[in-house]
């Protein structure tokens, strides 16, 4: 019954499919060769290891030198201690985000968002879609259900493989349980629909591909990168950091970046919260878009002074800690002249570049 409320629509679907498949097929390889294969395999490594060690033991005789008895000595290869290490490191690893996991979990959401609303937007074909019998509603939910396939599902296949393996090798089942697997696909889920519905409020913030990509990876890294900026700038005016490090601690947990942490430190309930209100708000957003907004930097107008401000703003602060360092280290000059300077200068290019890049898309459009 919800499933005919629900407007499902495989005209869409396959549409939507057909331009975004292939980011999923890519995820799933490149998890699969830096995941999956590393854990199905961790038995046979095992085994290999465990047969060079009877049949070459010098090669993995540890050297201990004991210092208080001024002597040297070899000791015995531990299997049992190499045994114990290979299933706490996997523990570990599907417990602890990996670097190419980070990577995947922060940038396809993103790129799967820009190819969904930011493309659409840029080749102008939302004109195409609001001339044929679909309603916004329909467009949104169903590009929205493609995202959540695209990003979901490599994860879920590279889950299954490692569950089925557990079947085929009774081995593995020493080193870790489909329990874990689920842990880690659980997780990685939740982490994965935060970042999504982060990616896609600023889809319909955005009118271009390349702003949208831009701008929600600076809004991602904002709350963590703008308060160690500011207390850069604190530190040059000679004011202590202590506060902006007991922000930190006390509420970057509650930031987006925090997400990527282990998830006894996460907020948990807090996230899903932000990300159904961010996907909420993105689908009231996406009902106000103006199809001649198509192509600019920004889809309100009234955003843009914002968007201006929060430009010169930054690079300001960012440019008086590079003009004090240059003034400190090149013109050994102590003084604030140089961090003033940078102030002046950042603000000026900061607000050029977003007034030039709202101009410029506009002029295209």
């Amino acid at each position: 019954m919800c499933l005919k409320i629900l407007p499902f629509n495989k005209t869409l679907l396959k549409k939507d499919w057909k331009m975004t498949k292939w980011v999923a097929w890519l995820v799933a390889i490149v998890l699969f060769f830096a995941v999956t294969l590393g854990v199905i395999n961790t038995y046979n490594n095992y085994q290999r290891t465990l047969k060079e060690t009877e049949e070459h033991p010098e090669h993995y005789r540890k050297r201990v030198v004991d210092i208080d008895e001024d002597r040297e000595y070899y000791e015995d290869f531990d299997i049992e201690e190499y045994k114990i290490s290979l299933i706490d490191a996997l523990d570990d690893g599907f417990k602890r985000l990996s670097g190419t996991e980070v990577f995947l979990i922060v940038f396809v959401p993103i790129a799967v968002a820009t190819l969904l609303f930011g493309e659409e937007k840029r080749r102008k074909t939302f004109e195409v879609l609001s001339t044929m019998p679909f309603t916004r509603f329909e467009i949104f939910f169903n590009k929205v259900i493609i995202a959540f396939v695209n990003v979901f599902v490599p994860f879920l296949i590279n889950a299954l493989i490692m569950i089925v393996a557990l079947g085929f090798s009774k081995g593995l089942r020493e080193f870790y349980s489909t329990g874990l697997v689920m842990y880690w696909l659980g997780t990685n889920s939740f982490r994965l629909f935060v970042m999504l519905s982060f990616s896609l409020l600023f889809a319909t913030l955005t009118g271009t591909s390349i702003s949208q990509a831009v701008l929600t990876l600076i809004f991602f890294i904002f709350p963590i990168g703008f308060t160690l900026l500011l207390g850069m700038n604190m530190s040059v005016w000679g004011y202590g950091v202590y506060v902006i490090e007991e922000f930190l601690d006390k509420f970057g947990s509650y930031t987006l970046p925090a997400v990527l942490d282990r998830m006894e430190y996460i907020p948990i309930a807090y996230h899903i919260i932000c990300g159904i209100i961010m996907l909420i708000g993105a689908k009231l957003l996406f009902d106000r878009n103006k199809l001649e907004r198509s192509g600019e930097t920004l889809e309100f107008e009234s955003i843009e002074t914002f968007f201006k401000v929060g430009v010169a703003v930054c690079t300001s602060l960012l440019t008086g800690v590079l003009f004090t360092g240059f003034g400190e280290g090149i013109m050994y000059s102590s003084g604030n002249t140089y961090t003033i300077l940078g102030y002046i200068i950042g603000i000026a290019l900061g607000w050029l570049a977003a007034s030039y890049s709202i101009k410029l898309n506009r002029a295209k459009g």
